[in-house]
């Protein structure tokens, strides 16, 4: 069991409710356990995530691979909401112990992290090599940071 990889996660709504429950609970802790600086907007970040999924879809529509959006969005969505309650958990626990710095920069590891992380899953999900799917990974990323620092500017205005 251990040795299946993402593409063997089965399409069914169930595994993409418990998804977006991680999902949903990744922003929550997020809230409620660390708060927003003032330099971030979970609102924003919320959509930017969901924008990231549409970007995923779209990897997957081009290479004709539609019929494995569910159990690729179920994985890319619940792996990387996994990395987001440790990046929370992180900041939380080794906060009070560590550095501001060292505290931050454990956590930008862990989301740097969901970079090869999603990167595996898109590849496997378009039987392409992991390489690949790590450049449209870090693509998408750097297009969230983007889109994300582009709009958070325009909102302070």
């Amino acid at each position: 069991m251990l040795r299946k990889g993402p593409e063997n996660v089965p399409a069914s709504v169930t595994v993409l409710a418990f998804a977006i429950g991680l999902l949903l609970l990744s922003f929550f802790c997020s809230a409620v356990l660390v708060g927003e600086s003032g330099n971030s907007d979970l609102g924003l970040s919320f959509l930017m995530t969901i924008s990231s999924y549409v970007l995923y879809w779209l990897v997957l529509l081009v290479n004709g691979r539609a019929n494995r959006l569910l159990p690729t969005i179920s994985s890319i969505m619940a792996c990387g909401s996994l990395l987001s309650i440790s990046q929370v958990a992180a900041q939380v626990f080794l906060g009070p112990f560590l550095s501001i710095n060292l505290t931050f920069i454990i956590a930008w590891l862990i989301e740097i992290w969901k970079i090869p992380v999603k990167g595996h899953i898109i590849a496997r999900a378009i039987e392409r090599h992991w390489y690949l799917g790590i450049a449209i990974a870090m693509t998408i990323f750097i297009m969230q940071y983007v889109a994300y620092r582009a709009l958070l500017g325009s909102a302070a205005n």
